[in-house]
């Protein structure tokens, strides 16, 4: 009886994975991800989030008025993220002046 390496291989790797799957469920720990469409009841809620004229300023920094396209409506948002409100890459890419100055004037 011929047996090949490819079998035994994936025999192994069954095994391995049969054993992994059943080491997994006999944890009693809560998994994130696990139940997606249920809130835990500890987790905070935001009742409201204002987005006042300091939280558009510091948005909008960098930005000359007239601002193009929908960018004034995203800056009043509140509490949605944007990738538009976090500083990007520093150096010459820094286009609106939102990274501190480097040490020693290296960009």
């Amino acid at each position: 009886m011929s047996c090949r390496p490819w079998k035994v291989g994936m025999a192994l790797l069954a095994g391995l994975l049969t054993g992994l799957v059943a080491q997994a469920q006999a944890i009693d720990a809560p998994v994130a991800g696990l139940q997606p469409d249920r809130r835990p009841a500890a987790a905070p809620r935001l009742a409201a989030v204002v987005a006042d004229a300091a939280l558009k300023q510091r948005r909008l920094a960098g930005i000359s008025p007239p601002w193009p396209g929908n960018v004034e409506r995203i800056a009043e948002q509140g509490a949605w993220f944007s990738p538009m409100f976090a500083p990007g890459m520093t150096g010459r890419y820094d286009l609106r002046g939102l990274h501190p100055p480097s040490v020693a004037g290296r960009p």
